[in-house]
């Protein structure tokens, strides 16, 4: 019998204690009166748009092949390579397809041509390029 009296006076303890939190938990408290400093934010959003600059080919290597050709001379200008998106335009040793390749120019990438002849340009560091794939303007 002592047991069960034990067990009954813990069950009513835990009531009891539940009770108790449940009313502190619901405890009404009076409204104070509270002082909120408040400044403006500003926000400033800054956009940055990518700008496309064209690099302007100059050869990797000296061109150590001997070309006879008649060239006219012209003065130095910038040439935009135009050629299908995807596309690569060779830079050769010589103004012919059967020189060899040293580099490609992709779609609207400047080059700086100062010689012509038979539908070649000579480039300023003495490679060859086709002209009739080189623009006056950037292509779109």
């Amino acid at each position: 019998m002592n047991r069960k009296r034990f067990t009954t006076a813990l069950i009513a303890m835990m009531m009891v204690s539940a009770i108790g939190l449940g009313a502190v938990a619901c405890k009404k408290t009076e409204p104070t009166e509270t002082s909120i400093e408040t400044s403006e934010l500003t926000t400033t959003t800054t956009t940055t748009v990518p700008t496309t600059t064209l690099t302007e080919y100059t050869g990797p290597l000296t061109n150590d092949v001997e070309v006879s050709w008649t060239e006219t001379p012209i003065e130095e200008k910038t040439l935009y390579a135009n050629v299908t998106k995807g596309e690569f335009l060779n830079v050769r040793k010589g103004p012919a397809t059967t020189y060899e390749k040293v580099g490609t120019l992709t779609r609207g990438q400047a080059i700086k041509v100062v010689a012509t002849s038979g539908g070649w340009y000579k480039t300023v560091d003495g490679f060859y390029v086709s002209e009739n794939y080189l623009v006056a303007t950037p292509p779109n």
